[in-house]
């Protein structure tokens, strides 16, 4: 009897013994994982406030806090493995896309591990304190609507292709909003100008014209002339373009433009506008103080020029039109 209970008590100290030892794998290393117990899954967004069409995207990370190491085997030929859930200000789920994001082409270039039924997987091992992330862009997996505040929650599945149930949440639960355009902000009353079709204004086309001459940019200084009204400004060629037929007309221009190029009145050294007056809908006046330099010599000057509505085959245009310029102390 004795030597039953002694073979017994023997037994059940073998067995205990033998379970004392961890899993351990193919290579001799402890196969259990701590996931659920030390590993953090957190979600960040770089800032709360989006454009409209800019991107969103969010970074999804694990951390290992523990003393053990962590294994994961992330998904990554589509975020089946990081699953993201965004919510609107209502609790409603945003409907997603139905186009697939389209996959890195950085990712594609590198070698793929795949397993027996082609599942691109990948083991990854975290130590204490080291952190796995993974960048998700939000506007190209749902519908985000301009003026809306949208929550975001993350779920991360550590083994996906042998757990499919089994994941972990996010602790944090950041939220971002989309502002809508400039454009749509404009107050009812403030006219939206559009570049393409309302053109330059006035204070523009100086800056145009004035940065033409100090670069020598002749042809483009010329472009911002209505010389039929600005020649008349110079006394020298006024007459000579009032008296001249219409034939002769080009060769008076012809030699104002030599004129205007040789910079007699000195080089442009600096200039600055110092105001805008709107006389009316197609005449306007600008101020401008100019400094130029003469034989070394600074002057400076006070211009007034003179901007008009001139129609051409494109639409209306401001040109300069007149110039009254006079010295400043």
């Amino acid at each position: 009897m004795d030597r039953i209970l002694l073979i017994s008590i023997t037994l059940i100290l073998t067995g205990a013994s033998l379970n004392a030892y961890p899993n351990r794998n193919a290579r001799g290393e402890v196969s259990e994982n701590y996931i659920q117990a030390q590993g953090i899954v957190d979600i960040k967004i770089p800032k709360m406030q989006f454009r409209e069409k800019e991107p969103v995207s969010a970074v999804l990370s694990v951390k290992n806090t523990g003393n053990e190491v962590l294994r994961i085997f992330p998904y990554g030929k589509d975020l089946r493995s990081f699953q993201v859930l965004v919510r609107d200000e209502d609790g409603r789920t945003v409907t997603k896309l139905e186009e697939e994001p389209k996959q890195d082409p950085v990712l594609r270039r590198r070698n793929k591990v795949e397993n027996l039924v082609g599942d691109e997987v990948k083991e990854i091992i975290l130590h204490k304190d080291e952190t796995f992330s993974k960048e998700i862009r939000l506007d190209r997996i749902y519908e985000l609507e301009a003026g809306k505040k949208y929550f975001v929650t993350a779920y991360f599945y550590p083994n996906i292709s042998e757990y499919g149930d089994h994941f972990i949440r996010s602790e944090s639960h950041p939220y971002f909003s989309v502002e809508e355009r400039k454009k749509d902000w404009i107050l009812p009353g403030v006219p939206y100008q559009d570049p393409q079709t309302d053109g330059l204004e006035p204070e523009e086309v100086i800056h145009l014209f004035m940065g033409a001459e100090k670069k020598q940019n002749w042809k483009l200084h010329f472009k911002w002339i209505h010389f039929p009204e600005y020649i008349l400004a110079y006394d020298r060629y006024a007459k000579d373009w009032q008296q001249a037929e219409e034939a002769e007309k080009d060769f008076v221009l012809e030699e104002f433009r030599n004129y205007l190029s040789e910079n007699r009145s000195g080089v442009l050294q600096y200039y600055k506008i110092l105001g805008v007056e709107k006389v009316s809908s197609n005449l306007s006046k600008v101020r401008v103080a100019v400094e130029r330099r003469v034989n070394k010599i600074p002057v400076r000057y006070e211009y007034e020029f003179t901007l008009r509505r001139v129609p051409e085959d494109s639409g209306q245009f401001w040109k300069v039109a007149n110039l009254l310029a006079k010295v400043r102390k």
